[in-house]
């Protein structure tokens, strides 16, 4: 299953968008504000089962809409399906489930910002939960949350090498998601689970650890694949898969929560290789992950002097962002006013005013404080240097 392309009109701040999706990688950027989480809510609202809608039609339009364009493969064959919905006014309750795209919610994961791993601890290991279709239709909208992450690792673990006791997939996916720990960092491994307490516990260089007790980055990272993996097994439980085979789509917002300009990259890379045949439609505001992205990969978004949301033309080459600096990225991506504090903003001002009114006073005076301002190897100290030479005489 492949989300091709998206209409929106009158919902949330957007007034009219278009956009098409590829197969593998898509990820949504732009200025704050723009409109990339209510891309998702408006994916997952098609999938939803939930009795009222959370999405809001722009208070400009009577009636907010959009159109949603869905492929799947059958008998070898791709067939492509339409829903329209209608965003009103006020959202009625009712004792009904909305519709939805409920038979292919299975196919569709969301991850929402709220994604810490507090220490839960087990006093028993249960079984998986049987995942009727409306409550996954209410998690394509809910989100995919935190408290049966560790319940099913450990319940994996205690069958892993008992016979017939697990599927051959369910034992390759226990056996990815150990490989997991390492992922971003190779210096933590998976060591064991205690018996007392079923706790996970990590080797690392610091020694051992408990999983929970590592940094909100590393198992934001965690959550998000070991929520992948047991998401797909709880899904299929009658038609067993590797979650290394999963073609749905994943959502995830805001990919750089809590995340380490080195470790998000790192992400990006993990999921791509992990989930080879899975669509992923994130947003991100970092330009970090921006400079690692293929051209085709990049969806920006732009607003006009009118407020409207739009597709941004970058006219990017052949390597996308990677030849783009941070700052670039900030101002022409991201639609950042600035990438300097104000106060450097300012005494830069000052200084160039002193230079045109030839004051030797003041150009001195703005020429030490942007020498504290700036960094030791910033090549504008040697071009500040040769400009007051002449006034240090």
């Amino acid at each position: 299953m492949k989300i091709e392309s998206l209409v929106v009109n009158g919902i949330g701040g957007i007034h009219h968008l278009e956009l098409s999706f590829g197969d593998g990688l898509n990820v949504i950027c732009g200025a704050n504000g723009i409109g990339k989480t209510t891309i998702l809510d408006i994916i997952s609202d098609a999938f939803s089962s939930n009795i009222s809608s959370k999405l809001k039609r722009n208070a400009l339009y009577e009636v907010g809409k959009y159109n949603i364009q869905l492929s799947l493969i059958e008998d070898g064959k791709r067939v492509i399906n339409n829903k329209e919905e209608k965003v009103e006014k006020f959202q009625p309750s009712t004792d009904t489930y909305r519709g939805g795209w409920r038979e292919y919610s299975k196919d569709l994961l969301y991850f929402g910002i709220n994604r810490n791993i507090d220490y839960i601890k087990l006093n028993s290991v249960t079984s998986d939960p049987e995942r009727q279709e409306y409550v996954v239709g209410q998690m394509a909208v809910n989100g995919i949350q935190a408290n049966d992450i560790k319940n099913w690792f450990v319940n994996r673990y205690l069958f892993v090498d008992k016979k017939d006791s697990l599927s051959q997939e369910q034992i390759e996916n226990y056996r990815l998601a150990e490989k997991t720990f390492s992922v971003l960092d190779d210096t933590v491994n998976f060591k064991t689970v205690i018996a007392r307490t079923y706790d996970i516990m990590l080797n690392t260089l610091k020694g051992d650890i408990y999983f929970e007790y590592l940094s909100s980055g590393y198992k934001s990272c965690i959550y998000i694949i070991f929520g992948i993996i047991k998401e797909i097994e709880y899904r299929n439980s009658e038609n067993p898969i590797q979650a290394s085979q999963f073609d749905g789509v994943v959502l995830i917002d805001e990919i750089d929560l809590h995340l380490h300009p080195t470790w998000q990259a790192g992400l990006i890379k993990a999921l791509k290789t992990i989930f080879p045949y899975a669509q992923f439609i994130l947003t991100t505001h970092s330009p970090s992950i921006l400079q690692t992205l293929e051209k085709d990969e990049i969806i920006a978004l732009g607003c006009d002097e009118e407020g409207n949301t739009h597709l941004k033309e970058l006219n990017l080459g052949k390597y996308g962002l990677q030849g783009w600096t941070l700052e670039e990225i900030l101002k022409y991506v991201m639609e950042m006013p600035a990438t300097t504090s104000r106060l450097y903003q300012e005494t830069l001002a000052k200084f160039d005013e002193a230079m045109n009114n030839e004051d030797r006073d003041k150009i001195l005076q703005q020429y030490e404080l942007l020498k504290e301002m700036l960094h030791p190897e910033n090549p504008l100290r040697k071009l500040l240097a040769i400009q007051v030479a002449e006034w240090e005489e």
